[in-house]
């Protein structure tokens, strides 16, 4: 029997999320705060269409550079850069050289106002000094590959890169700086932390030790790559070029806010629900392991539970090459659906579980990521096969459980919202 009760409030909570924070709606808020018209505007990320958009409503009219994913975020008077995401590309590096040349070109008498969201860090490429575009996405692949989660993953981006790091900001000194920025990270409790990750920090101190980056690079296995080698060797004789730090004086002008984050996602699908009724753990890890965690929840409650959670999980696949069709969001509701059926709950009790991306997409597919249900009639040996070879996009696509959507211009990490009876 399809639950179908649970399955709108499930919709019902994600849509929640989604319009808690529309760039759009967050955008307009802040500019209302705005003490000091920008001479300069630029926008990074996924979100940056909006974004921008959003300053052209308000009257912002000063000139603008704008890197993004999508050809149709069109803004009058940006000139727009189509980067590559999630893998770099040649645009990638015209993207990132014209902010820092824009950067460059300001004075003391200047106000930049920077906006940034997810997807940032491969939309704007800059190789550090003696890498090459080929090197970067090399390395881009391995990290994706890796397992590290998205802070070590930043971390490497970062110290690899020419414009990361604070660049940006060293490059923009000493013009005001007002950055505004949609979080697609989780929340650490520590706001430098944060900040470094989100796009890899183009206008923020980098919080990680050198040392802590190295052991990145060799969990990675980056530390093979020749490239990688001759970079640390370059960057030893020119320490200059290494990423900003706390309390660099080229921060003293920056005034950063988060506009949008996970958390206010997750809040306002909670509310949506009338509220937690059991304390979710936040997505992180492996997907498939999130997910049959999150099926243990169910299977162990004894109550009706409406609740939600966010963060990013992580897909590790065996070797650097990806093998099948599929998001983390996706593998998660997988997994959760495989569990599920192995502890028989779904032949005492109704539940479901909606896991998807706030952007709205989930991975290389045109899905967000997807729902499954307590009436789903399922094969677990072909469901059990597909997670293996995280291949889930075909499996689910079959059930009917993908979640298709325009993408929605913001990135806010990924949400999920677990129902039963």
């Amino acid at each position: 029997m399809i639950p179908q009760h649970l399955i709108t409030k499930a919709e019902a909570a994600f849509e929640a999320a989604l319009k808690a924070a529309a760039p759009d709606r967050v955008m307009a808020k802040a500019l209302t705060r705005l003490d000091l018209p920008p001479t300069r505007i630029m926008a990074l990320g996924k979100a940056a269409g909006p974004m921008a958009r959003a300053c052209r409503d308000a009257g912002l009219m000063a000139p603008g550079v704008m890197v993004t994913h999508d050809p149709n975020q069109q803004v009058d008077g940006f000139e727009i850069i189509i980067g590559g995401h999630p893998v770099p590309n040649e645009n990638s590096m015209q993207g990132a050289h014209k902010m820092m040349e824009a950067a460059r070109a300001l004075n003391a008498d200047d106000h930049l106002l920077m906006l940034v969201s997810g997807g940032g860090s491969a939309l704007s490429c800059l190789p550090g000094e003696g890498l090459t575009l080929a090197d970067k996405i090399a390395i881009n692949e391995r990290l994706l590959a890796s397992g590290l989660d998205i802070h070590a993953m930043n971390a490497v981006r970062r110290f690899c890169s020419g414009i990361k790091g604070g660049r940006l900001a060293r490059a923009a000194q000493p013009a005001r700086v007002t950055q505004w920025v949609l979080s697609d990270v989780p929340a650490s409790g520590d706001m430098a932390t944060d900040l470094a990750a989100i796009a890899s920090g183009p206008m923020a101190p980098d919080p990680v030790p050198e040392s802590v980056m190295l052991d990145f690079l060799k969990r990675a296995g980056l530390m093979e790559l020749d490239a990688i080698k001759s970079y640390l060797a370059a960057v030893e004789a020119h320490p200059e070029n290494k990423p900003c730090r706390l309390g660099d004086a080229v921060f003293d002008r920056v005034a950063t806010e988060i506009l949008a984050s996970n958390e206010i996602c997750r809040e306002a699908a909670t509310q949506s629900l009338g509220g937690n009724t059991c304390a979710l753990p936040e997505l992180s890890g492996e997907a498939a392991t999130m997910g049959r965690q999150l099926a243990e929840i169910i299977d162990q409650s004894q109550s009706p539970i409406q609740a939600a959670t966010g963060g990013e999980t992580v897909v590790t696949f065996a070797s650097s090459a990806a093998s099948g069709k599929g998001g983390r969001s996706q593998e998660l509701a997988l997994a959760f659906l495989m569990a599920m059926t192995e502890n028989n709950t779904s032949s005492s009790r109704d539940w479901v579980l909606l896991a998807a991306g706030t952007d709205g997409r989930d991975g290389p597919t045109d899905a967000a990521g997807a729902l499954v249900h307590s009436g789903m009639a399922v094969d677990r040996q072909q469901g059990l096969e597909a997670l293996k070879a995280h291949d889930s996009y075909p499996y689910l696509d079959q059930l009917g459980a993908l979640i298709k959507m325009p993408p929605t211009g913001t990135n806010l990490a990924d949400i999920a919202i677990l129902c039963s009876a």
